[in-house]
């Protein structure tokens, strides 16, 4: 065989392995970068429908005087299905945005037809990565992980819970700690948010004006989580073995 020829072969060869090399790149950085701009150029929706959902929330308000911590409990627990009614919502107009398809606010609140199969869902994840950290903190946190683009695959492939487990699983593979990273930042804001606002302390909880403050910055917060979840998602599916 002629030397050119090889050595053609080789440099083509060569040239595609690394061109699939960059389209199986998946950053981290990047989906936090695109996400964060998403949710900005769409913040008025975005966040005007979670606060809609946070609102039922209000009404421990009406609840007989209970211990601050019990009070807490009871908003942190009601507001990990508020995250998932959120998701449920955003993630379609997030994926539609990419596919240059408009969504208004009255198309945000009709997503949610999909809210009982995200719930439970969400509820099954939940309680197994409970198990899980009760038994020992990282596997629990790596289950988070693998899951973690379950939500947007049910909202948009449909099908059974259990099939947008094992596609969140295929999609996650190889790039579970480029995952990690972003779940760990979504995670960071939301604790953040709570000890900023003194939710550990039981401090004001119970008191109006520090009810609606706290829904207004988890509206904000569980927004930005449901459009980096959904790009995280679209990033993943547009990786060559995604399927």
């Amino acid at each position: 065989m002629d030397r050119r020829t090889v050595s053609t072969a080789l440099s083509r060869g060569h040239r595609a392995s690394l061109d699939g090399a960059e389209t199986d790149d998946f950053s981290a950085l990047e989906v936090l970068a695109e996400g964060t701009g998403a949710w900005l150029s769409h913040l008025p929706g975005y966040a005007g429908i979670a606060l809609l959902l946070h609102a039922p929330l209000l009404l421990v308000l009406l609840l007989p005087p209970l211990p601050a911590g019990v009070v807490a409990a009871i908003l942190v627990v009601a507001g990990l299905f508020v995250a998932l009614l959120v998701k449920a919502a955003v993630v379609k107009a997030v994926i539609d945005g990419r596919r240059n398809l408009s969504t208004d606010f009255l198309e945000l609140v009709e997503a949610l037809r999909g809210a009982p199969k995200v719930l439970v869902l969400g509820a099954r994840i939940l309680g197994r990565a409970s198990v899980r950290c009760l038994l020992l903190l990282v596997p629990g946190l790596l289950y988070l992980t693998e899951t973690f683009a379950a939500v947007p695959a049910l909202i948009i492939e449909g099908g059974s819970t259990r099939a947008a487990l094992r596609r969140s699983e295929k999609l996650t593979g190889g790039v579970r700690t480029q995952v990690l990273g972003i779940c760990l930042v979504i995670w960071s804001i939301a604790v953040g948010l709570m000890l900023f606002s003194g939710l550990h302390k039981g401090g004001s909880v119970g008191s109006t004006i520090w009810i609606v403050v706290y829904l207004c910055t988890r509206a904000l917060d569980t927004s930005l989580a449901a459009v980096l979840s959904a790009m995280t998602y679209h990033h993943l599916c547009d990786r060559p073995d995604a399927g």
